[in-house]
């Protein structure tokens, strides 16, 4: 099967590989480190960490594939079939991978008969490794998880800006930002499974509101067109899926006054991800700074994700006494 003749490519042991490829692997490799380190230290049984990793592997690549083939735009040529079994042309979804991890982590407590939640747990914090070196591999490609222009020279001459000569302009590294941000996810998931008062689950949570949110906005900071549909990406549709799922775990089984934060959360939401819409929708329709707009969604989006996160933290101390 020959290579993508543009592609970037290096020479390892021989063949030619894809130097994005490379990073996808060292990514992979970084998870399943996690993955081995942290079922050693939390005792689970023999066999549990091979086989969560290869479940997490597999259905992590096939989920992948899966969702770009499938959510591709018609418009845009589309995946024929046959192609989907061809891994090394067309692309692959970044999110389809996220679930597709979980999904195996899942398979894996069935076949091994571990606690699910703490598979999770544990999965949800290999996966920031393989999204890290994923995105830092993405500045291979040119225009690619890059945003709109910068005005104002604004971050000109910085890390976080990429200078274009064609057009004249800087544009944020939006890749680079993920990558910077996935790994603080990363430390902050290992720091909050580290506390004793937590219960099994809670670390999965966390990671659906924080990448769930955090997905909305990064993804509506690039401007590749990589599975967009209209003036919404179908990335921003997967991770408002997640968060108003953290959402849902987190106030799982609230009693009392926890009871009202919850209803206050699950209310949010909805006009939440419609403000952020609108945003989304404004961003190239209407004259207004794209800054102030990005400070809007951020602000908006943090209220479902302070309230999921007191409702977590509230639920480590134990139940409330109803009123």
């Amino acid at each position: 099967m020959n290579l993508w003749e543009e592609a970037p490519k290096i020479s390892l042991f021989g063949l030619q590989v894809y130097s994005f490829g490379l990073y996808c692997a060292i990514g992979a490799v970084a998870a399943v480190a996690a993955i081995m380190i942290l079922c050693r230290a939390m005792k689970m049984k023999k066999g549990s960490a091979p086989a969560l990793s290869f479940l997490c592997l597999f259905f992590g690549l096939a989920g992948s594939r899966l969702f770009f083939c499938v959510l591709n735009h018609p418009g845009l040529g589309g995946v024929p079939f046959l192609s989907w079994f061809r891994i090394s042309i067309g692309g692959y979804s970044m999110f389809g991978m996220i679930l597709g991890t979980f999904f195996g982590a899942w398979i894996c407590s069935l076949v091994t008969r571990e606690k699910k939640e703490i598979l999770l747990d544990i999965t949800a914090c290999a996966i920031p490794l393989m999204i890290a070196a994923e995105r830092f591999g993405e500045k291979l490609f040119g225009e690619f998880n890059i945003s709109r222009p910068l005005s104002e020279d604004l971050l000109e001459g910085t890390f976080l800006a990429v200078y274009d000569s064609d057009y004249g302009s800087s544009f944020l590294a939006t890749y680079l930002v993920s990558a910077i941000l996935s790994l603080v996810l990363f430390f902050t998931l290992i720091f909050f499974l580290s506390r004793t008062n937590r219960e099994d689950g809670d670390i999965w949570n966390l990671f659906l509101l924080l990448c769930g949110a955090g997905g909305i906005l990064l993804e509506s900071l690039r401007y590749d067109y990589h599975l967009e549909y209209s003036f919404v990406y179908l990335q921003q549709v997967i991770s408002a899926l997640m968060l108003i799922w953290g959402v849902v775990l987190a106030g799982k089984g609230s009693r009392g006054s926890l009871r009202k934060m919850y209803c206050a959360a699950l209310i949010s939401v909805l006009p939440v991800i419609g403000i952020c819409g609108g945003i989304e929708y404004a961003l190239d329709k209407v004259n207004v700074s794209h800054i102030l707009l990005y400070a809007i969604m951020a602000a908006v989006l943090s209220v479902p994700v302070v309230l999921g996160i007191v409702l977590l933290r509230n639920k480590e101390k134990g139940p409330v006494k109803a009123e």
